[in-house]
């Protein structure tokens, strides 16, 4: 599908609005809270953006405070040394790469919604997707940008027939996240369901295009791989989570209860950022996936909001859940039909998503927790 120029205009002002408005931000909050100047990158440079660039700069290791690095899966900082051999500052890289996908995750966005509605719920998809809340993910060198490129390109190729194209981009969203694996069962489901309408029977080609869905394991399996190249254990990063982060599979609930706890028993700011946005954002998901059942949403994509949400639910204490909400990109898709059919609640998530969208990136870029 070819988007015209004057929509391609339209995508590239509403996502650059959003980036010049935090690069902006970003630096006049910590000139007035710091009092002293701003270095623009670092103040991007926060949280986990340092450990994908060690990585990019020494690759892995089994040896020191580096051998935690290995819960990273290796796609982004492989790119982030690809750029900065040209370019020859890391932390650039990682900002480019995050910016430059995040723009075609947002081309993505607009031509799969297009394909099931109007040209404005696809360009209210861009631009809830552009200013939700953790959007600043997008800019910060976080694998978000990368991986919701590829994911949300892999159901624009299996909405198209092209499962090859689908099955690659899912390879390289699963060497980028985890959770790129559950594409497989999502464009499954999409596969069959299109041979369903079509009334084409099951065929040889049938079987050959699931298997380009597979493909999307490789790219797990090459981390796999990487974990017995480091560590001799194909799952060392699961030891490493549990020994490191603290964190084991475990039923929603259980997440669930220690951010209820947290909001009870924390200190203050512990309070809002570790239990309350926790608890807002993992049942703010949990609604997107409900109201999309109700709705009929396409079922592919309730599946992969659905499966997405269970696995980063399903951990002993919820951490990040406003990040991770971020990559169950039909959220933005259910948003937008919320917003076409009434007026008033679009200008209450507009006003509101602005806010925290503000109110969390200062925080980031100031070195505060903020997922």
């Amino acid at each position: 599908m070819k988007i015209e120029k004057s929509v391609i205009i339209e995508i590239i002002t509403i996502i650059l609005a959003i980036k010049i408005f935090s690069f902006i931000l970003a630096p006049l909050a910590w000139t007035v809270l710091k009092n002293q100047p701003a270095d623009i990158i670092f103040l991007w440079n926060r949280w986990d953006v340092p450990h994908y660039i060690d990585i990019a700069k020494n690759g892995y290791t089994a040896v020191g405070e580096g051998r935690y690095f290995i819960v990273f899966l290796p796609l982004y900082p492989f790119l982030i040394r690809v750029v900065a051999f040209f370019i020859r500052n890391y932390e650039v890289s990682a900002l480019l790469i995050s910016n430059f996908a995040s723009l075609f995750a947002g081309f993505y966005l607009y031509k799969l919604v297009k394909i099931d509605c109007s040209h404005l719920t696809a360009l209210k998809s861009v631009f809830y997707f552009s200013i939700f809340p953790s959007s600043y993910f997008l800019i910060a060198g976080y694998t978000e940008s990368l991986f919701l490129f590829l994911t949300i390109a892999g159901f624009y190729y299996a909405r198209k027939g092209n499962w090859f194209t689908a099955g690659l981009m899912g390879m390289f969203g699963a060497a980028t996240r985890i959770t790129g694996l559950i594409l497989i069962p999502a464009l499954i489901y999409e596969l069959f369901s299109q041979k369903s309408k079509s009334h084409s029977g099951y065929t040889r080609k049938n079987v050959k295009d699931a298997l380009f869905i597979c493909m999307t394991a490789f790219g797990f399996i090459s981390y796999l791989v990487l974990n017995y190249a480091v560590f001799g254990d194909v799952f060392a990063f699961i030891a490493i989570q549990r020994e490191h982060w603290f964190k084991h599979l475990a039923p929603p609930w259980e997440g669930l209860s220690g951010a209820l706890w947290s909001i009870f028993w924390s200190e203050p700011a512990e309070k809002v950022l570790i239990g309350g946005a926790e608890l807002v954002f993992g049942l703010f998901g949990l609604a997107c996936i409900i109201y999309a059942v109700i709705t009929k949403l396409r079922p592919s994509y309730t599946i992969y909001m659905l499966l997405t949400w269970l696995v980063v639910a399903s951990t002993s204490y919820w951490l990040s859940m406003p990040r991770y909400t971020l990559s169950m990109f039909p959220i933005f898709i259910v948003l937008a039909i919320i917003g076409d059919k009434r007026a008033e609640l679009h200008y209450v998530m507009t006003i509101a998503f602005l806010l925290f969208f503000s109110f969390f990136l200062v925080l980031f870029t100031q070195g505060y927790w903020a997922f």
